[in-house]
């Protein structure tokens, strides 16, 4: 089976976490075919983002809202018992396979119910019972053709031998002058006798026209009584086994899906159900294998107790974050392998050592073309593009304070490879629509927005690219509005969002929630309430670090 990465940056995706997703992927498919590498872009892509894929002709990561493992990501097939099968046939089919559950289906693969070895079980103890329900009584609902087969039985007169039906079972063992007395002959078109070959007593069966006459036994049935059936209509079925074991065979002679296999009583799981919201109902249920059935009706698979003790079936691969407030969520319930990340460490645990990528960079993007570059790995141009923009963006085209030398190495380099200047792509990124122009409050505070905690403190920070500062002020209540019912909802101390110019190198934020946290700020605050923040370009290196020392004092 083939090993599944999914590789994901942080919630809120740019294009830098976007593009290194998408670009590891690539190199780590190329250093091991034998496995799938998904990179995945938590929620929509921004607009800048996709224009960059566009841009260099390459296919995006594929959205995912979430990474929380499904019934489809744990099923197994299932070797499903078709409806019609003898229950005799079905339990052999549980004795072989050396299991206690098997699911039913019927010919177009509509789930039916759960066959159980227990449950027949208890079905067979439930004596005292004289009908169709219980496995004690004389009544069998089956057909004359099901009863042939688990008797292996010869047919030499039939009649409806496919129709199910319900059929009361006698065992003529007593003298042929009391037959009448122990069978009731005035009710005969359900009657189904059990009989050696004794002359006699099949010629009383015959004249009593009884719906079925089972001959046990060896010896063969004299011609005149299968003439003689068949001309009154009785079907005739001769096998070689005595009366006690046809007797204990018929009662398995039932379909299947006439058994106890109730849908209504199994945990019955879709494939889109999440583990998380099932996994103890699994565990505390008596049975050991649960259907996944989807929205027709049709059995996808089956869920086993076992699956839930064993590792998942998909790993994880972080980029451009390590702490797991910034995760894709279900990111939890997979095993991380690998990191690669350029900001501070305030890292998920991990049960194995793990690959840990971490440089003091401008861009998550620069490190993934940096281990491409010491691998000697090829770099398509489609892939240097793309790397090339998600550095550019989170450098702010090598102005930011983050910038280092190895990102203007490897921007250079990217260059080449791609095509295109870095300038030239800047260019036609600032030209994608203005955030604050475009965009919803919630979009324009949620698009790059990033979640930290220092302490007793929960705070978010936004960013987003303009290049007119103004419009900051022009949207700046409904902004806030917006910003102050994430921090009632969400327990959130202290909501800034920075806006950045980056041509006039520059930055303004709007800043709600704690008003402690508010006065300690270091900046100027303009009349409208919103801080002037010159030569302010990162939000990670410049601004995050001021954040979390204004909340180290004031805790103390």
């Amino acid at each position: 089976m083939r090993n599944t990465f999914y590789i994901s940056g942080h919630r809120n995706p740019d294009a830098d976490s976007i593009a290194s997703a998408y670009a590891l992927a690539e190199l780590r498919r190329a250093q091991n075919p034998d496995a799938d590498y998904v990179p995945v872009c938590p929620g929509v892509l921004p607009e800048r983002a996709a224009h960059l894929f566009r841009r260099f002709g390459v296919t995006p990561p594929q959205r995912k809202n979430d990474l929380y493992l499904r019934m489809r990501d744990l099923l197994v097939p299932a070797p499903a018992i078709l409806a019609g099968t003898s229950l005799f046939d079905a339990v052999t089919i549980l004795r072989e396979r050396g299991i206690q559950q098997l699911p039913v289906t019927d010919e177009n693969g509509r789930y039916l119910g759960m066959l159980s070895a227990l449950a027949l079980l208890s079905r067979l103890l439930n004596i005292g019972s004289d009908d169709c329900e219980s496995f004690a009584g004389r009544r069998i609902r089956s057909s004359v053709a099901l009863m042939r087969s688990v008797l292996d039985a010869e047919m030499p007169a039939a009649f409806d031998a496919e129709k199910i039906e319900d059929f009361d079972v006698y065992v003529a063992a007593m003298r042929a002058e009391s037959f009448e007395d122990h069978i009731p002959v005035r009710e005969t078109k359900n009657l189904a006798v059990i009989v050696g070959n004794r002359t006699e007593i099949l010629w009383k069966v015959i004249d009593n026209g009884v719906r079925l006459l089972v001959v046990t036994g060896e010896e063969e049935i004299p011609g005149g009584v299968v003439a003689a059936a068949k001309l009154h209509g009785v079907s005739v079925l001769k096998t070689n086994l005595d009366s006690a074991t046809v007797t204990r065979r018929l009662k398995f002679s039932m379909p299947v899906e006439l058994a106890e296999i109730s849908a209504a009583g199994t945990l019955k799981l879709s494939p889109d159900d999440r583990l998380r919201d099932f996994r103890t109902r699994i565990l505390r249920a008596p049975s050991e294998l649960f259907p996944v059935v989807d929205a027709n009706g049709v059995l996808a698979g089956v869920i086993s107790k076992k699956t839930l003790s064993e590792p998942p079936p998909y790993q994880m691969i972080l980029v451009d974050h390590n702490e797991p407030e910034q995760r894709i969520p279900g990111a939890e319930e997979l095993p991380v392998v690998e990191i690669v990340d350029h900001h501070r460490i305030g890292t998920i645990g991990t049960t194995n050592p793990i690959r840990f990528t971490g440089d003091i960079v401008g861009s998550t993007c620069t490190l993934v073309a940096k281990m491409f570059r010491e691998a000697g790995v090829p770099v398509s141009a489609g892939t240097a593009g793309v790397l090339l923009g998600g550095l550019i963006s989170d450098t702010l085209v090598l102005k930011s304070p983050t910038t280092t030398p190895l990102d203007c190495e490897i921007c250079a380099w990217l260059e080449k490879l791609s095509g295109v200047t870095a300038r030239e792509l800047m260019y036609e990124l600032l030209k994608i629509n203005s955030p604050l122009t475009a965009k919803s409050a919630a979009d324009v505070i949620n698009g790059d927005r990033k979640n930290y905690t220092s302490g007793r403190f929960r705070f978010a920070l936004a960013q987003v690219e303009e290049s007119n500062l103004q419009l900051l002020h022009l949207r700046r209540e409904e902004l806030e509005r917006e910003m102050s019912t994430v921090c009632d909802a969400g327990g959130v101390h202290f909501f800034g969002l920075l806006v950045t110019d980056a041509v006039r190198e520059e930055s303004e934020m709007l800043a709600v929630g704690d008003e402690e946290i508010i006065r300690s700020l270091h900046y100027t605050r303009n009349e409208d309430g919103i801080f002037a923040l010159p030569g302010i370009l990162s939000r990670k290196k410049q601004l995050l670090p001021q954040m979390l020392a204004v909340l180290s004092d004031l805790e103390a």
